[in-house]
């Protein structure tokens, strides 16, 4: 069953599991190309509610990277301004 859905060449990451609400991160995937072969990187992260209408996960944040991602990791972010 399909909750939501990111349509990105990602590695992900969650958050960890007592973060409320959750977060997930998506960093450009290393060796891979998408469907339109642009070499642009970034690291977005997307807040998802299970609760909210439709199949997309709210954008909350991205920055441009200057390398693609082999592994993407989220430790806590309490009381780093994302609560």
């Amino acid at each position: 069953m399909k909750l939501k859905e990111i349509e990105r060449t990602a590695n992900t990451a969650w958050s960890p599991s007592g973060q409320y609400p959750v977060y997930l991160a998506c960093g450009t995937a290393a060796q891979q190309l998408d469907a339109s072969f642009s070499t642009a990187s970034s690291l977005e992260i997307f807040r998802f509610n299970p609760e909210e209408a439709g199949q997309e996960c709210e954008f909350v944040a991205s920055t441009e990277s200057e390398h693609r991602f082999n592994k993407v990791c989220l430790i806590a972010l309490v009381n780093h301004g994302f609560q």
